[in-house]
């Protein structure tokens, strides 16, 4: 790698992003992983309650028992992981689950 190369590279990295294939100086928790999904369990709720298009096809495609399926799942996993969360993530989540119960009884 050229000198520029290097110098351009350090430029880059300067706001602490991580740059494709560099590995991280710890692994991932598993509870972040697992806050994670919560996240991606709320937006499959909310497309199957056919208030989004789902993310992999941006198509609309109801089905309350999947919406119910998420929003339980969603539940169960933030039992387990609650002790693990800040005080902020444990309110953000008991939000979205609300937010989805009173969706789904709507529908």
């Amino acid at each position: 790698m050229s000198e520029k190369e290097k110098n351009t590279e350090k430029e880059e990295n300067k706001d602490g992003n991580q740059k494709k294939g560099e590995l991280l100086d710890e692994p991932i928790q598993v509870k972040d992983y697992l806050y994670l999904t919560l996240l991606s369990l709320e937006s499959k709720a909310w497309a199957y309650m056919d208030l989004i298009a789902h993310p992999e096809t941006q198509k609309h495609k109801k089905d309350m028992g999947e919406a119910k399926l998420a929003i339980d799942a969603m539940d169960a996993l933030f039992k387990t992981i609650e002790q693990g969360l800040t005080p902020d993530q444990k309110k953000d989540i008991q939000t979205r689950l609300t937010n989805l119960r009173l969706n789904f009884v709507k529908k």
